[in-house]
């Protein structure tokens, strides 16, 4: 059995003050941005940036190429941990653009990193500022007041401390400077604690040119689903689907048809990755079970879409939204 928590919370609140979460073996914490902005090239397939800053209690851990040996207890002020970006820039994938071993310095409102290429992120009153060397510096904030564009937090704790908990801004607005020119577009953002194995998953977020923001998740233990969901706010409604169904087809660059239903709604659409960069993640196996996960994220947009509100006898299209652009996840294997 679970409990459900998911209510608002005040900038700073939840983001960066760490003290009221315990963190017991295995257990991660990490700071997750995705920035989706203009392509004068190639409008529809925007440029995107991923960025994170993690830790795991762990004495171990290896992700790509770089082997983690983390400094333990952790300290919650100077976190040994690590920083990973990917960045598309329009035309080529910058794989492990940044992966790197460092210490996460945590204040009241923000974190930064003194690594090679130094980084960090702020928050105050809602609008939050990342810096990636002399590179990238980018400004999001909420365009609105609805309660979906606000920092929303959720957790789900199962049995004893296994669990997790999650803060997350579905969309904000953006600008910012890249490689010295101004840029603007959409971000997403969460932040994320999980003491429970990492398992497989598909996910995606997607921002429509109209200001509409759709979700998805569908989580996986041995190929049954344990959570799924679909979300679409509309720009003034939030509509959900509870019973969906994710189905990747293709190689290396794929698409994912998505479709669900409920009483109230039903919605179909294909979304149409255009990249891709992947984390592989690795510990030491558990006797004959493999202690592996690799995390897939692809830069995507959506095709086909259509969504009925059977309430209202409404349905609508990309027509009425217009683009969409984001990103989506496949994660394959378990970590324990």
């Amino acid at each position: 059995m679970s409990r459900k928590i998911a209510k608002l919370v005040a900038p700073g609140e939840r983001m960066f003050n760490l003290d009221d979460e315990p963190f017991p073996s295995g257990a991660w914490w990490w700071w997750f941005w995705l920035f989706f902005f203009d392509n004068p090239k190639d409008p529809s397939k925007p440029r995107q940036l991923m960025i994170l800053w993690s830790t795991k209690n762990c004495k171990r851990i290896r992700c790509n190429s770089l082997n983690i040996k983390l400094d333990l207890p952790i300290d919650k002020k100077s976190m040994d941990g690590a920083v990973a970006a990917w960045y598309f820039d329009g035309e080529k994938m910058h794989h492990d653009f940044l992966l790197e071993q460092c210490d996460i310095k945590v204040s009241k409102d923000g974190i930064s990193t003194d690594s090679k290429t130094p980084t960090s992120f702020t928050m105050r009153d809602f609008i939050s500022r990342v810096r990636i060397g002399d590179r990238f510096d980018f400004v999001a904030e909420p365009k609105g007041a609805d309660d979906f564009l606000r920092p929303n937090y959720h957790a789900n704790n199962f049995v004893g401390s296994k669990g997790y908990a999650i803060t997350k801004i579905n969309r904000l607005d953006l600008k910012g400077i890249v490689d010295g020119r101004k840029t603007g577009g959409t971000a997403y953002f969460q932040r994320v604690f999980v003491s429970a194995p990492a398992i497989p998953w598909y996910w995606g977020v997607f921002h429509f040119a109209n200001g509409a923001t759709l979700t998805y998740t569908n989580q996986l233990v041995f190929g049954k689903s344990i959570k799924k969901n679909i979300t679409l706010f509309d720009g003034s409604e939030v509509m959900e689907i509870d019973d969906i169904k994710v189905t990747r087809v293709g190689g290396n660059i794929p698409k994912f048809i998505v479709s669900g239903e409920s009483k109230d709604y039903k919605t179909s659409f294909t979304v149409e990755s255009y990249e891709h960069s992947s984390w592989t993640f690795r510990k030491k196996s558990l006797g004959l079970l493999p202690n592996k996960l690799v995390y897939n994220e692809y830069p995507a947009a959506i095709r086909d879409f259509e969504f009925v509100d059977k309430k209202k006898a409404k349905k609508t299209s990309s027509k009425e939204l217009g683009m969409a652009v984001g990103n989506a996840e496949h994660t394959t294997g378990y970590l324990f």
